[in-house]
């Protein structure tokens, strides 16, 4: 009975071209869309669309605006404004992200002089609309500032100190001629290197990709299992599931044959996911294969086994077709299938935890990254939250047998 429970879901599914599609081509499509977007929104690959417009026309906004523009994490269009009005006009229309109008020199001003617009060269105009826009053209600035004009920042530090008193005009003028010529000879200045940047990546595998590959790898699969979990209600409704009492070992041997079917599906939709993912972005498998494949083994289980429990729950058809639905989303998105958990409010990262989806990802992340040891923790959620979802599934069909 368990054999025969397996050929019928998979003639059903081979016979059925567009459900075929729908189960291997699909989430492969998805994928490689997604991983897309995120691969290019997130991290140091979010390029804004930043408007320029150099009101000031002196050689330092002269030498920031073109570092600005040679800059490849920036797409910067020079605005062709001569106020601050029509810079906010090309923002508010949308012809640019944000924009920074320099409407003075960025070399201090002496001592001595009357404070003014000139003390705050750059202005930042902002769209409430494209907020995170705002803070990444604020630090990217700060980047181009350090590293293409040191003596610049180093000029107004100094001029800071001469307003206290400590140094006079003489030793102020001494200082910028001083960081003038070091910047004629082209020497780095020490703080513009300041930092040295370390990333744990391993070899040259795509992390960020592969974060995505495991969180669309956990919805499709739990779709996927629920959509052949459903069997178990149609099943029901039409009387067939009557007759299968009657078989050997009634409901629950046609239940462990669904199970078997679903897990294997989910294998093979997980396998073309990242097999996409390997041949589009590096991802790198081989090193850890073994732990891949029991991620793949123990995730496809996992969704079949609570795709099996909430239709064995499920009263009628309406009610599993919201749990495959809004259920799957809502896990989904608190689990971090979505959005990456580290981007939520921290009450929410903490209850992520309570979803299959997070612990999916876990494993997959852990197991790409360093191996079987480091996946063991979430394998074992994976492995408990099956046998609970199996279990539950056999206990409920079995007592409608009786």
């Amino acid at each position: 009975m368990i054999g025969a429970a397996f050929r019928v879901m998979a003639l059903s599914l081979l016979r059925d071209r567009a459900a075929l599609v729908m189960a291997f081509v699909l989430p492969t499509v998805i994928f490689s869309i997604f991983a897309a977007i995120f691969s290019g929104a997130t991290g140091d690959r979010i390029r804004i669309h930043l408007g320029l417009a150099d009101i000031a026309r002196t050689a330092a906004t002269q030498r920031l605006a073109d570092a600005l523009v040679a800059d490849p994490s920036l797409r910067v269009t020079r605005l062709p404004a001569t106020d601050l009005a029509e810079v906010t006009r090309a923002v508010r229309s949308g012809a640019v992200d944000v924009a920074l109008v320099l409407r003075g020199d960025l070399i201090a001003t002496p001592a001595d002089a009357p404070p003014g617009p000139a003390d705050q060269p750059v202005v930042l105009v902002e769209n409430p609309a494209k907020a995170l826009a705002t803070p990444i053209a604020l630090g990217q600035l700060q980047r181009v500032l350090n590293e293409a004009l040191p003596d610049v920042v180093l000029s107004r530090i100094v001029a800071d100190v001469e307003r206290t008193g400590k140094i006079g005009p003489d030793e102020r003028r001494f200082l910028d001629e001083a960081f003038a010529e070091q910047r004629a000879r082209k020497e780095p200045f020490s703080f513009a290197s300041l930092v040295e940047r370390r990333s744990t990546a391993a070899g040259t595998a795509n992390a960020r990709v592969s974060y995505y590959a495991g969180a669309i790898t956990a919805v499709f699969l739990l779709f996927a299992a629920m959509q052949g979990a459903l069997s178990l209600v149609e099943e029901r409704e039409t009387g067939i599931a009557e007759r299968l009492m009657a078989g050997p070992g009634g409901l629950p041997v046609v239940v462990l044959g669904k199970f078997g079917f679903l897990t294997l599906q989910g294998m093979v939709q997980a396998g073309l996911i990242f097999l996409a993912a390997g041949l589009l972005y590096g991802v790198e498998i081989g090193p850890h294969w073994t732990a891949f494949l029991t991620a793949c083994l123990l995730v496809s289980a996992m969704a079949a086994g609570l795709a099996l429990a909430a239709c064995a729950l499920a009263a009628s058809r309406q009610q599993a077709h919201l749990a495959s639905t809004f259920g799957v989303l809502l896990l989904s998105a608190v689990g971090g299938s979505m959005v990456p958990r580290f981007l939520m409010p921290p009450w929410l990262q903490q209850a992520g935890w309570l979803t299959p989806n997070a612990w999916a990802i876990e494993a997959y992340q852990n197991a790409l990254g360093e191996g079987f040891g480091s996946a063991a923790p979430a394998f074992a959620v994976l492995l408990a939250l099956t046998l609970c979802g199996l279990g539950l599934a056999l206990g409920l069909v079995a007592r409608r047998t009786v």
